[in-house]
């Protein structure tokens, strides 16, 4: 996960973000969105970026140009305004790696649980299994099993696919300012 602000420069990167990048954090945080776009591809990054925030999200696959001169393909999901003026992006391998791809599950009509949109929130604040087990009182399985049941509701392929996913259905939010406390409040 990655978040810009209305400059396209990132102000936060999740570990999974650094390592996809190959760049340390604050690396990370001197780049702008151009910066990694080739650059046959910059003169339509102004276009998609008006559509990505009059509409709010976004979604498809991205061609990164890596600092050290290597292209990465990655699919995106992305939420703007997820504070004012920040935007979220969930950076991924697209499914199936490099040869066919897998369809996501259906999504099902029902919303989450008021516990399932907790263990996703705790989920997408970087928490891990042990700890949400131990914040809320459970078992490990019962934190894995709520998540299982959050892919299959959301029609997620995966942990940051379904965080994305609960962002842009109002399912979770964020504080910001409790994920990376010294850029915000």
């Amino acid at each position: 996960m990655v978040i810009a602000d209305d400059r396209r420069r990132y102000v936060a990167a999740n570990p999974a973000a650094c390592l996809l990048l190959r760049l340390a954090e604050p690396d990370v945080l001197r780049l702008r969105i151009d910066d990694l776009t080739p650059s046959a591809n910059r003169s339509a990054i102004d276009a998609l970026w008006e559509a990505f925030l009059r509409d709010g999200v976004q979604e498809g696959t991205f061609e990164l140009m890596m600092p050290d001169g290597a292209r990465l393909e990655v699919e995106y999901s992305a939420t703007a305004n997820v504070e004012p003026g920040l935007h979220l992006s969930i950076l991924m391998f697209p499914p199936g790696g490099v040869g066919g791809r897998a369809e996501p599950a259906e999504a099902h009509e029902t919303g989450l649980t008021e516990r399932e949109r907790q263990v996703l929130g705790m989920v997408a604040e970087g928490r891990g299994t042990a700890w949400i087990a131990a914040e809320l009182g459970v078992s490990n399985s019962t934190v894995e099993t709520h998540v299982r049941h959050v892919l299959e509701k959301l029609g997620a392929r995966n942990r940051a696919h379904a965080i994305s996913l609960g962002l842009q259905r109002g399912e979770i939010s964020l504080d910001l300012g409790a994920v990376h406390p010294r850029y915000w409040g």
